[in-house]
């Protein structure tokens, strides 16, 4: 991918505050994206940490139009008791589906939030979130389409025994996002979405192609399903220009999953890889680098010295989309020597061989 041209790479404390834009934020193993339009703010998913609310306080984001659950891992609603507690801001809606399976601490911190916030003011209320919602979602000039679930599956939610769809986990009904700026599909927010997933959205012709994906579950393995074939499916469906790995550095087991890494490049060779912090498949555990190289955004890795691409925004402007840290950047920090054996540079993985036929 050719990056833009250097006259329009520029830093972020430079853009102008009306700026249209996505970023997806390092909160090491989690997922957070802040979709703005100066500051008009939206949030989906909400790691734990104080990542999220350092960016929102960063934009000068008082009221979030939008704050998104996509399902019930901490490490993605951890943070949202204190986003929707935050004295200094108010909330239009919160959408997130119902989870019966889940019973703990944190999805029960999230669910009094709701109800205190209700209680407190200052926040729109709750409403769950499908394919079939009415509403549509907007932040300023940006649009969030939902692809997954439907209302059938998110009114079923996670269980054991659907009459309509077998064994349904967590995963595989976490709310998939595609963000779309000025009315141009910019970035899919793939959630933790699993090969049942992926396979309900191609049943329902769900559009996914996006400039930008960030790739589901961290790079880890999508259910029962082959993590290859699972990868390179999902991203030649969504045919994307960067793909970004949000995972925390020195984590095992590794992610992103070897075999995931091998099919997103198979179906997109062109493509950009870019992982929020170095994954020990890459670089030595207790070897720290520098942060240098990225933008000044908040970002997990610095403090823990295994930053990668760190926080990355993708923004909106008349030549297309701009990205910060601009992926020449990221690209010759990868290449430069600074990291040990990059995954995302690995040759390509030969063709596999079929299993040797056994006479009877």
């Amino acid at each position: 991918m050719t990056d833009l041209p250097p006259s329009l790479a520029l830093p972020l404390s430079q853009q102008a505050e009306e700026d249209l834009a996505v970023t997806v934020l390092d909160v090491g193993h989690g997922n957070s994206a802040v979709v703005r339009d100066g500051s008009t703010c939206a949030v989906i998913d909400a790691a734990p940490g104080d990542i999220v609310q350092r960016e929102l306080d960063r934009v000068g984001c008082q009221h979030i139009e939008h704050l998104i659950i996509s399902h019930s891992d901490q490490d993605h609603a951890g943070g949202g008791p204190q986003i929707l507690l935050d004295p200094l801001r108010t909330v239009g809606i919160a959408w997130f589906n119902p989870d019966a399976k889940k019973n703990t601490r944190i999805w029960e911190r999230l669910i009094r939030a709701v109800y205190t916030r209700h209680r407190r003011g200052g926040f729109g209320g709750h409403q769950m979130l499908h394919t079939e919602t009415p509403q549509t979602l907007v932040c300023g000039r940006a649009r969030l389409e939902v692809c997954h679930p439907s209302f059938l599956m998110a009114g079923t939610g996670p269980t054991e025994n659907s009459a309509t769809f077998g064994k349904l986990d967590t995963n595989t009904v976490s709310i998939v996002i595609r963000v779309h700026l000025e009315e141009e599909p910019a970035v899919l927010l793939a959630a933790d979405m699993d090969a049942v997933a992926l396979k309900h959205i191609q049943g329902n012709r769900q559009q996914l192609s996006a400039p930008v994906l960030v790739f589901p579950h961290h790079g880890g393995l999508p259910g029962k399903a082959d993590p290859q074939s699972f990868a390179k499916e999902l991203t030649a469906l969504v045919a994307p220009q960067l793909v970004i790995f949000s995972i925390r550095g020195g984590l095992r087991p590794a992610n992103p999953n070897k075999a995931i890494m091998a099919g997103v490049r198979l179906a997109a060779p062109e493509a950009h890889i870019a992982c929020t912090q170095l994954s020990v498949h890459c670089h030595e555990e207790k070897q720290l680098v520098t942060d240098r190289h990225l933008a000044v955004l908040p970002a997990a890795g610095r403090k823990s010295g295994r930053a990668c691409a760190g926080s990355v925004t993708v923004s909106r402007v008349e030549a297309g989309l701009r990205f910060d840290p601009p992926l020449e950047t990221h690209r010759s920090f990868v290449d430069g020597g600074a990291v040990t054996n990059p995954l995302c540079r690995l040759p390509f993985p030969g063709p596999r061989k079929a299993p040797d036929s056994v006479g009877l």
